[in-house]
């Protein structure tokens, strides 16, 4: 049979702990046994017994001095004490408790009285044990819940500023686009106007040292370049925009064509600055990938969880292969790096709710939950193969005619 609890006795006469442990055995309880405070020092350092009873009067260390060592040490201080004491010795209950006791009983025993009171404390501790786990899991997840909600607000804003960004953007791209055909024409007009200037010799020293003085020919080759230069960044900031807006589209956004190379594309955009010095991105898709019936936005956000998995995975350098395939009726996406790999162990559990293998603060464990609730909202299908040390792949099927 189990055993129902390990109980350590503490007294230095051999009679008292042949009754004690042959009454507590009954009740199919573990029991070792001390005849010393240090001896009890040294047995629970080298294994944590679930209660103790403890003799008053002891040799070399006495009940008081051992319940205040162990009451002062953090690893110990949790286990119930119960003293022990005849009824003919001098007993300072009071003292007792301010040591850290959490109960007494008196020689000579009552079998009865012992048992219930050792299954009282042991059953309290057990209770109390599964409340602080109870408090500590719900901090746990009110902390995580607190995060997701940060998140989802940080959604809404994002979907807001990118909203505010287009406008300005647009105006900037067309602005730089008419300034730089304004100033082809311009140069056009001024080259005409030189190459006829210099047809005149006093003129046309004159004209060098102004040119000269005002650096025009190198002002003229760079003007287009920082037009350039601004254009690239108005369609970066354009590409960006695009991306946010179709990671931040609402639950209640309705199903609509959209091609899944897209949401992969806004995806990598989104997480470029995590990737670009630690992983290389190698696009296998076929051709031809057909536009599906999805929710874009959340098929964005699953996407980009996985991808940003796979970033945390990779430690110094690796590689991310992306796979598209059509095959009708299903478009078949593949994710794989070349990161650390899950335990065969956990593998199972990556899907759960708040779960996660990374430190306190780097990760509410939340990314692949969403990400398996969205696939089975497009009623697709998600798996993931690993190995330690080799990498993750993530296995998507999504139907065409969803």
């Amino acid at each position: 049979m189990e055993s129902t609890g390990v109980i350590l006795i503490a007294d230095d006469n051999e009679n008292n702990l042949r009754v004690l442990s042959t009454m507590l055995r009954e009740e199919d309880y573990t029991v070792r046994v001390a005849t010393n405070g240090l001896q009890v020092l040294r047995s629970v350092g080298a294994s944590k017994p679930d209660l103790i009873l403890l003799d008053i009067h002891m040799p070399e260390m006495d009940g008081y001095t051992t319940c205040e060592k162990l009451k002062a040490d953090p690893m110990f201080n949790e286990i119930p004490v119960i003293f022990i004491s005849a009824l003919t010795e001098t007993f300072n209950k009071v003292k007792a408790f301010e040591t850290g006791a959490v109960d007494y009983i008196t020689k000579p025993f009552q079998v009865e009285e012992v048992k219930m009171r050792v299954r009282t404390h042991l059953l309290l501790r057990r209770r109390s044990l599964e409340l602080e786990n109870a408090i500590a899991d719900l901090k746990s997840v009110q902390l995580k819940l607190v995060e997701a909600e940060k998140m989802a607000s940080l959604g809404v804003l994002s979907a807001g500023i990118a909203h505010e960004i287009n406008n300005p953007i647009n105006f900037v791209y067309a602005g730089v686009n008419s300034l730089i055909k304004n100033f082809n024409e311009l140069q056009k007009a001024m080259d005409a106007v030189l190459q006829y200037a210099f047809q005149c010799p006093e003129a046309a020293k004159e004209i060098n040292a102004i040119c000269d003085k005002h650096r025009l020919p190198e002002r003229l080759n760079t003007i287009p370049m920082l037009a350039n230069d601004i254009k690239t960044g108005a369609q970066r900031t354009t590409e960006i925009v695009k991306g946010l807006r179709l990671f931040t589209r609402s639950d209640q956004e309705e199903k609509a064509l959209s091609n899944v190379v897209d949401s992969m594309e806004a995806a990598l955009l989104l997480l470029k600055n995590q990737y670009k010095s630690k992983a290389e991105i190698i696009r296998q898709y076929d051709e031809n990938i057909p536009a599906i019936k999805c929710y874009p936005g959340q098929l964005t956000q699953a996407l980009v969880n996985i991808l940003h998995n796979a970033i945390d995975a990779i430690k110094d350098k690796g590689t991310i292969t992306i796979s598209l395939q059509h095959h009708e009726p299903l478009l078949l996406i593949c994710i794989s790096d070349t990161g650390s790999g899950i335990p065969d162990h956990l593998v199972s559990k990556i899907f759960d709710p708040f779960f996660t293998t990374k430190a306190v603060g780097g990760g509410m464990g939340l990314g692949l939950s969403i990400t398996h609730g969205i696939i089975g909202k497009h009623e697709g299908t998600i798996r993931v193969e690993s190995k330690v040390g080799s990498g993750t792949s993530f296995f998507i099927e999504l139907p065409t005619g969803f």
